[in-house]
């Protein structure tokens, strides 16, 4: 979808609110709460990022924190981007959802992961239910989309690192037995979560994430892509990805979490094994599809070049 950027506010802690409006359209597709989508921040580079508009407002709106260290869409938006700049979004992506018939929920949310935790909150407005909020954040000033949070969930708990506050996810899921426990963040803190349910013999708790386990450096045994229709024959190191290579050599491909879960790089293989790593594909798939962002393929492969 074309769109333009309508409004850029700063929410503090290093995060801005993008809010854009249809340029191809009289109105935006509907939205289901939790739901993300893909920006394409510039030419082959995709970003996902979750739709938190309040509802009422027709506009988009994505919040976006500035990494620093990161691959180059946080900076290109915060330093870049100007109301008016036109991008493109996907459409909602649906998968991250909330159960909307649960007696009482938990949400934990770590830095800009609230953004789903919003749609949520907005979403159960008028329900009787109990909702309670657990906010990780590290903010030497305001704490983002705070005054928001707190008109929306009056049991809402904010842990500011950078003002000494901590807290056990153990001693706080503690209090969400029986709860829909929701959480999202980065890796270390869903993975912290994750534990801590496990440990309490919670079961199954309900996580957005858009990071893979696949480390930096020794990704795999060597290997070479043919693409035929370009003639080229690409040599792929032990520690590059198939993806990093492709876009060298000018491949015209999409990309967009460089983790194997949102399909974006998919590519063809006309021949070869591949090893799968990605957490995307159906099994179907995996016989003639791979991510190159963290698959890799074993000795030979041939690929339909775009």
């Amino acid at each position: 979808m074309k769109v333009s950027v309508d409004q850029i506010v700063d929410e503090g802690g290093g995060i801005r609110s993008f809010y854009f409006r249809p340029e191809d359209r009289r109105q935006f597709p509907p939205v289901l709460p939790g739901a993300h989508t893909l920006l394409r921040v510039t030419k082959g580079m995709m970003r996902q990022y979750s739709l938190c508009a309040p509802p009422g407002d027709r506009r988009y709106r994505l919040a976006i924190r500035l990494d620093p260290a990161g691959r180059g869409g946080s900076r290109f938006m915060h330093e870049s981007a100007h109301v008016g700049d036109i991008f493109y979004l996907s459409y909602p992506q649906p998968d991250f959802l909330l159960d909307p018939d649960r007696p009482s929920y938990s949400f934990f949310a770590g830095g800009v992961g609230i953004t789903p935790m919003l749609s949520f909150l907005y979403a159960l407005q008028g329900r009787t239910c109990r909702i309670r909020l657990c906010y990780f954040v590290r903010a030497d000033g305001a704490v983002p989309f705070e005054q928001e949070i707190r008109a929306l969930c009056p049991q809402v708990e904010i842990f500011n690192s950078a003002q000494g506050g901590r807290a056990s996810f153990e001693d706080l899921l503690d209090g969400s037995r029986g709860d829909a426990i929701y959480c999202c963040g980065s890796a270390p803190f869903v993975a912290g979560v994750q534990g801590a349910a496990e440990s309490l013999g919670l079961g199954t708790i309900q996580v957005e994430s858009f990071v893979s386990g696949v480390k930096a450096g020794y990704l795999g045994e060597p290997f070479v892509v043919d693409l035929p229709r370009s003639r080229h024959v690409l040599d792929i190191p032990s520690d590059r990805s198939m993806l990093d290579v492709l876009l060298e050599d000018g491949v015209d491909i999409d990309y967009a979490c460089e983790a194997g879960v949102c399909r974006s790089c998919i590519v063809d293989v006309i021949e070869g094994e591949i090893i799968h790593r990605d957490q995307c594909l159906t099994e179907d798939e995996r016989r003639t599809v791979m991510t190159p962002c963290v698959s890799r393929g074993r000795g030979r492969i041939v690929i339909n070049s775009i």
